[in-house]
């Protein structure tokens, strides 16, 4: 009698576990829907006690056109993000789709990585843009592979998603997340695929970057000189080849540069240059990240 009582609640704990349904409030798996998969990816980072402040803060570069360009995805560093996007939503343009390319942080997966899903945000929904997306899918060169998981939990996209949603509110987004492990090939590609389709679509293409890491802030500040003779110069070679002290993701960079140079930039606009020593009153601090706000009309 007891062993059958046990299996009685057995079946019914089994029962129990297998209708409980999907919780669509869950930050860490997006907007689930019904059927259990993921509808839309959450923004993970987002504190709107951290955001206001950013935004209030943010400024108008004063450009009268904006086509791509270099923001941090340090949130530290929020009130660079913010201006760039005010300053884009300034020049009166009206934006189809936002690129938004970063490094993959954690080196996992396909060294190429996008998502089909859009970003439920504080904002309302900030829709993915599933043309350009499938372009990159479907190239060859690229091998790009579809990671909702990997794009909603990396800053380098995520954190950018509630600024970008604010300013631009009717935009689609395309979330690139690259690894270390992309060659120069590879970002020459996605630059000319994405500009391809920018010849149709009023496209902003904004690399995620944060330059000079783990150094004293004297010493990041001779380090963000040398990256920034780099990328003035457009010298590919030398960015690929640079280390955290220099910036996060050269391929990132790699990319856009390639972009700009396509859409005929001599070189990039530096609109700010700031580091945590700045932001945390600390000019000795030793762990300093360093942060450019690049810009092509």
């Amino acid at each position: 009698m007891r062993n059958r009582i046990l299996a009685a609640l057995s079946v019914l704990l089994f029962l129990a576990s297998c209708a409980k349904a999907p919780d669509k409030n869950n930050a860490a798996s997006g907007a689930v829907s019904d059927a259990g998969y993921i509808k839309r990816l959450s923004c993970l980072y987002f504190n709107e006690n951290e955001f206001r402040p950013q935004t209030a803060q943010a400024v108008d570069y004063g450009l009268a056109s904006l086509s791509a360009g270099v923001v941090p995805h340090h949130l530290l560093a929020g009130e660079l993000i913010a201006s760039f996007f005010k300053t884009a939503a300034a020049t009166g343009k009206k934006y189809d789709t936002v690129v938004v390319i970063g490094p993959n942080h954690s080196g996992v997966g396909a060294d190429i990585s996008v998502s089909e899903r859009g970003f439920d945000t504080a904002f309302g929904v900030l829709d993915c843009d599933k043309d350009l997306t499938s372009g990159i899918l479907s190239c060859k060169t690229l091998c790009a592979k579809s990671d909702d998981s990997l794009l909603q939990q990396d800053h380098a996209v995520s954190g950018l998603i509630p600024f970008i949603k604010y300013y631009l509110p009717d935009v689609k987004v395309v979330p690139v997340l690259l690894t270390r492990r992309v060659t120069l090939r590879q970002a020459q590609d996605l630059a000319e695929l994405v500009s391809s389709y920018a010849e149709g679509k009023n496209c902003l293409v904004v690399g995620s970057a944060d330059f000079s890491h783990y150094l004293p802030a004297r010493e990041s500040s001779i380090k963000d000189a040398e990256t920034e003779k780099a990328f003035s110069a457009f010298d590919y070679q030398a960015i690929k080849k640079m280390p955290n002290a220099n910036l996060d993701s050269p391929e990132t960079l790699c990319t856009i540069l390639y972009y700009m140079s396509i859409c005929g930039a001599k070189k990039p606009g530096i609109l700010a240059h700031k580091s945590a020593a700045e932001y945390l009153d600390n000019p000795a601090l030793n762990n300093n990240t360093t942060y450019f706000v690049l810009s092509c009309p």
